[in-house]
């Protein structure tokens, strides 16, 4: 019987005698969290007759929890950076972990091995992002000793935001719309120890006639991450061509139609006619 034959045969007595393996049929991980959140875990597999020997859950290429049946106590947990497991609270099908830190993202695997003879092995993992948000919302600079310009003045503002995981992304809009792209520039950000970093944008812009509205330009830094975090910081760009006109406006309006002006005029007009009679 030729080799093509004998894989068949055996995939043949393998469904008539109803031989099956391990397997995990599904893991619960949730996609985000925030520092400080407990975080549920959980692995569901099926035996298919076998036996099973151990569950591992991994942190990227760090186990953290093992629970093996034969052993007293079957549990065991073991350091890793960012997770802090209730032992407690934990068992076979699910793991909790408290107080978690940004630095328990990444991908988080559950991997079951079935007992002598078959030694089974299945995994299946999923993507976990813990949210660090700075310590406050951000900051804009480079207009502290200039408020007033004019058109065709060129503006060069920064925008920051303090350590966080992940970086915050900056955006810049006028009066509720986007900014065009071209004007802003994206500067690395710092990096501290446990991998927390900082985010900084610069705004470069050409004033035009219709950035301002009624002498006035209003500009936002709004600072995210993912859909967990948003703050904002605001700046208000005085028109100073419109500061100069509105006072000569003004007088001249008051001067033209002021009514006890009028009155005066008239009460000098009844007294020469009346000297005149």
């Amino acid at each position: 019987m030729g080799g093509f034959g004998v894989w068949m045969y055996f995939l043949l007595f393998c469904s008539l005698s109803g031989v099956s393996a391990l397997q995990i049929t599904s893991i619960f991980v949730p996609r985000t969290a925030r520092s400080g959140d407990t975080v549920r875990l959980t692995c569901n597999f099926e035996l298919n007759g076998d036996e099973l020997y151990s569950l591992t859950w991994w942190k990227d290429d760090k186990m953290f929890y093992t629970f093996i049946s034969k052993n007293d106590p079957p549990k065991a947990v073991y350091d890793t950076p960012g997770i802090s497991v209730d032992n407690e609270a934990s068992g076979l099908y699910e793991v909790i972990l408290s107080h978690v830190d940004h630095r328990a993202s990444g991908k988080l695997r559950c991997e079951v091995v079935a007992e002598y003879p078959s030694f089974e092995q299945d995994t299946m993992d999923s993507n976990m992002t813990v949210i660090e948000e700075p310590v406050k919302g951000p900051t804009i600079t480079g207009n502290e000793n200039r408020s007033a310009y004019r058109v065709g003045d060129l503006l060069l503002l920064n925008c920051s935001s303090t350590y966080s995981y992940p970086p915050t992304t900056l955006t810049w809009d006028i009066d509720g719309h986007k900014v065009s792209q071209e004007t802003v520039v994206v500067y690395p950000g710092e990096v501290d120890a446990e991998g927390r970093e900082t985010a900084k944008s610069g705004l470069q812009m050409r004033l035009r006639r219709d950035h301002f509205r009624q002498g006035m330009l209003v500009l936002r830094c709004i600072s995210t991450i993912l859909h967990m975090y948003r703050r904002s910081a605001q700046t208000t760009i005085i028109d100073a061509d419109h500061i100069q006109s509105s006072p000569r406006e003004s007088a001249s309006t008051a001067g033209a139609g002021s009514p006890a002006l009028l009155r005066v005029m008239l009460l000098l007009l009844l007294l020469l006619s009346l000297l005149g009679t």
